[in-house]
């Protein structure tokens, strides 16, 4: 069985200040793609999506050129900021370089604001037609705008990162949660099981989460599920090891080919369709 981390982060190294932008590991750091293949070999991971980090903006060649030079092995997820005219003949570049996605980032503030808007539309209408798998950096405050995308855009695969990072003492009832749940009815919207720790009260195995995992699990099932690392942030987080157990733990109802779904074949359908 293909196993696939359908999030993970390479850069180079920010050479001065990238103010706004607060992760685990330092944009000031060197994530190289040597350091992400020698951890997917130790923990036998087969492909991995790279996904543009934050403070790198529109310059997406560095993931780009990674997946473009072995497409077999990595699928790049690039950026292109709706807010700047011609960003769907931008997307265009990139997936003529390799990258067979895009990521909008309304919880960013400033790319809040036009997320939804119908000044966007031609950036999803390019994204349907070049097969584009859009991933969502998003907020349960951003809930109604994508139940309104996707209702706009249907054939749209549309993945939302970090569990569209709940509120966890809000609990499953909140009817922010219960919107997202809804979202289930839209075939082609998937989230993506991945930076628990990121809206997590506890430390590993964020139990606080489970109820939550759960629930998304019910309302999704298994083929609308993609694990995901969060490479490099994750190795001091908790630890890769850890994070593949951790689905595996908490959804222990899972029958094999299931499992197989969540941790290889949903990604291998979004971005190796012809494999």
């Amino acid at each position: 069985m293909t196993r696939i981390d359908a999030h993970l982060h390479v850069w180079r190294a920010a050479t001065g200040e990238t103010p706004g932008v607060r992760t685990i590991i330092p944009p000031q750091t060197d994530v190289p793609i040597e350091l992400a293949s020698e951890t997917m070999i130790d923990h036998q991971i087969d492909r991995s999506v790279l996904v543009q980090p934050v403070f790198r903006g529109e310059d997406n060649s560095y993931v780009a050129s990674c997946a473009s030079a072995e497409p077999a092995r990595f699928a790049a997820v690039a950026v292109v900021d709706p807010r700047t005219p011609g960003a769907e003949q931008r997307l265009e570049q990139w997936v003529a370089k390799g990258c067979r996605g895009l990521r909008l980032r309304p919880r960013i503030a400033d790319e809040e604001a036009l997320f939804g808007d119908p000044a966007t539309f031609p950036l999803w209408e390019a994204a349907e037609r070049l097969g584009v798998v859009v991933s969502l950096l998003s907020g349960p405050d951003h809930v109604a705008k994508i139940d309104r995308l996707a209702q706009r855009f249907p054939q749209v695969s549309v993945v939302i990162d970090h569990l569209g990072h709940p509120s966890i003492s809000a609990g499953t009832a909140d009817a922010k949660f219960q919107a997202l749940l809804g979202l289930a009815r839209h075939e082609r919207v998937y989230l993506k099981l991945s930076g628990l720790y990121h809206f997590s009260s506890e430390r590993f195995p964020f139990r606080d989460c489970v109820p939550l995992v759960q629930a998304i699990y019910e309302h999704f099932g298994p083929r609308r599920l993609l694990w995901g690392s969060d490479f490099p942030h994750v190795l001091l987080a908790c630890g890769y090891a850890r994070s593949r157990q951790w689905i595996e733990t908490v959804l222990d109802n899972l029958k094999p080919s299931e499992r197989d779904l969540v941790m290889g074949s949903n990604a291998l359908r979004l971005y190796w369709p012809a494999d």
